[in-house]
């Protein structure tokens, strides 16, 4: 009879701890948030800008466990070379995306498409600082790699297509840019 308390004791316990992983939600699932932050480099289209740095941070909102909707805020910061003259090319963009993931275990593939606002702010010898603001359209995909349930770590390569824009001293014939980013990110 004590044999049988006992398993009927561990039988019961082991459901009591089973049963609240099995009540969470999925993540990501329907009405979840998310933010995060990335790094990378940013490659212009324009040969007389170099690749240079970037900073991206976004806020998801999920309408299905597949689909969600992102805002991201980045910049890079672009040397100027071989013209008449040197200097900084900043561009900083604000985007609005649509993004759909795949389920794959602790990996998940995602694709995004969208359109944004680009800001390019020049910094270029012996002018005033200027700057110029053009829209864009930017489409991509990455991976996300949960290490948690609700922290993941990101990689992302995306294509920016902008227009021309203009500076004190010159037109840049592309605006456009790849990026590549790699980041982390979090769910609530």
């Amino acid at each position: 009879m004590r044999i049988s308390r006992t398993m009927l004791a561990v039988v019961l316990l082991s459901l009591a701890t089973a049963m609240p992983a099995a009540a969470q939600r999925r993540v990501p699932n329907t009405g979840m948030w998310a933010a995060g932050l990335s790094t990378g480099a940013a490659g212009p289209a324009d040969p007389s800008l170099d690749t240079g740095l970037q900073l991206v941070g976004n806020v998801e909102r999920y309408f299905t466990p597949r689909v969600s909707i992102r805002g991201q805020l980045g910049a890079s910061w672009w040397d100027i070379t071989g013209r008449h003259f040197s200097g900084t090319i900043t561009p900083v963009f604000i985007d609005g995306n649509v993004v759909y993931n795949w389920e794959g275990g602790a990996f998940h593939p995602f694709v995004t498409g969208g359109v944004g606002l680009y800001r390019f702010h020049a910094s270029e010898s012996a002018t005033q600082d200027r700057t110029d603001t053009q829209p864009g359209v930017n489409v991509g995909g990455g991976l996300e790699y949960f290490l948690t349930r609700r922290a993941t770590l990101t990689t992302e390569l995306d294509y920016h297509k902008v227009g021309d824009f203009n500076t004190p001293l010159a037109t840049f014939n592309d605006g456009s840019f790849w990026r590549f980013g790699v980041g982390a990110k979090m769910y609530w």
